[in-house]
């Protein structure tokens, strides 16, 4: 299951089909195709012809696109051979009695008659092929010699002809199969040929049917090397890792994300919890120390019989009582404590007395009035505005006074 998994995610998607033509001079015509599957259909992206050496294929391809070759021309030599008991050494042995094999590679096809179309290339010339395009970065997937990549195309597309002109080649088939082959320098004139709803020039069908052949898959007509199963192999797995990292790139960047994104919320969240747990302690210690002071006014008061009926009772009814609807009342403290008097004699000193009334007024004039009410009040000595602060938020003042009374009833 994993070899499956693997060979779907390194399948290609997309080839360039070249065809070298080796002229006499040293120079190469390619005719190239580019082809690409995409969902189940073929689709001719580009195609064209070229003259140069190597470095002219980076005009029409990049280098990330593999390449299937065929060869022909200087130095590829096609043969017809009979039989010789099915062994391919004894067919080179007729054609090279006194060479090494090892030296060349060899590429039959089996022909109606049971005889042999041999075709012959020194190793040394297809690794300088390779070497050079694996300079310029590129990939080469397959190789065969001659125009013969075009047989198992036309049998599956059940194309019947009895000779066929592919630019320089001029091939004669017998059932789908070459029964004679020649290759002429000078083309004839170029004319279309139609293959899979596709109308293409006479020379660029043998590249279009090595493309063709290689994504589709089933049979091919192509050269056994090893060192292109190597660059094959290896395009296999660079185009793995690519892909493979590319993922865990995208699965760690998302685990990351999710990881940055719950962090932030439950950072959120803490932050909260810590704000409110502060707020929280803040006000039980403000409240314990409110119980405190609470605790210690209640006794005085108690041992000095103020929570019996008294004066001040009859002051602090009084004053609420002359309060205006404008003015709030925020505390009033009867016999507050003197601070200075009491650190100085280590003791608590009450200042007797004396009526501290705080609160909210909405605008200062009804401040005013209200004291000229208190001032009126017989028991009441002085009115004295302590402290007033306006609070432009609010936009109400914030008032401190202090009433000092003679103990007496009106």
């Amino acid at each position: 299951m994993l070899k499956q998994l693997s060979d779907r995610i390194s399948d290609t998607n997309s080839v360039c089909s070249i065809e070298i033509q080796l002229e006499a001079d040293g120079t190469m015509l390619l005719n190239w195709v580019l082809l690409s599957k995409k969902k189940q259909v073929l689709v001719l992206e580009n195609s064209g012809t070229a003259k140069g050496d190597l470095n002219v294929i980076l005009d029409f391809v990049a280098p990330t696109v593999p390449l299937v070759l065929s060869l022909s021309g200087k130095g590829v030599l096609h043969k017809k051979v009979e039989q010789q008991g099915g062994n391919t050494g004894k067919l080179f042995d007729y054609i090279f009695p006194n060479a090494r094999i090892s030296d060349y590679l060899i590429q039959t096809v089996l022909c109606q008659d049971n005889s042999f179309q041999v075709s012959v290339v020194r190793k040394e010339q297809v690794d300088k092929l390779l070497t050079g395009l694996s300079e310029l970065g590129f990939y080469v997937l397959s190789l065969s010699f001659g125009p013969f990549s075009v047989l198992p195309l036309f049998k599956l597309l059940n194309i019947n002809v009895k000779e066929v002109q592919l630019g320089r080649h001029v091939l004669q088939l017998d059932y789908h199969t070459p029964s004679v082959y020649s290759y002429t320098i000078q083309a004839s004139n170029s004319h279309l040929i139609s293959i899979a709803n596709e109308q293409l020039a006479d020379h660029l069908v043998v590249p279009y049917a090595m493309a063709f052949q290689y994504l589709v898959g089933g049979e091919r007509v192509e050269v056994e090397y090893e060192s292109i199963q190597v660059l094959a192999q290896t395009h296999k797995d660079k185009k793995l890792f690519k892909v493979l990292s590319w993922g865990s790139l995208v699965f760690f960047f998302s685990l990351l994300l999710i990881n940055t994104l719950f962090y932030t919320i439950v950072s959120g969240e803490n932050n909260d919890l810590s704000t409110a747990y502060s707020g929280l302690e803040h006000a039980s210690l403000s409240t314990k120390k409110n119980v405190e002071e609470f605790n210690q006014k209640e006794t005085f008061l108690m041992k000095a019989g103020w929570l019996d009926a008294s004066v001040m009772s009859y002051y602090a009814d009084r004053i609420a009582a002359s309060l205006p609807q404008a003015i709030q009342l925020t505390s009033i403290n009867v016999c507050p404590v003197n601070e200075a008097l009491t650190r100085k004699e280590k003791k608590e000193v009450f200042d007797q007395g004396i009526i501290v009334v705080k609160g909210i007024a909405s605008r200062p004039t009804e401040l005013n009035q209200w004291t000229k009410v208190l001032d009126q009040y017989t028991w009441i000595e002085q009115v004295k505005v302590q402290d007033y602060t306006f609070d432009h938020k609010t936009g109400r003042g914030n008032f401190t006074l202090h009433l000092n009374t003679s103990g007496e009833l009106e």
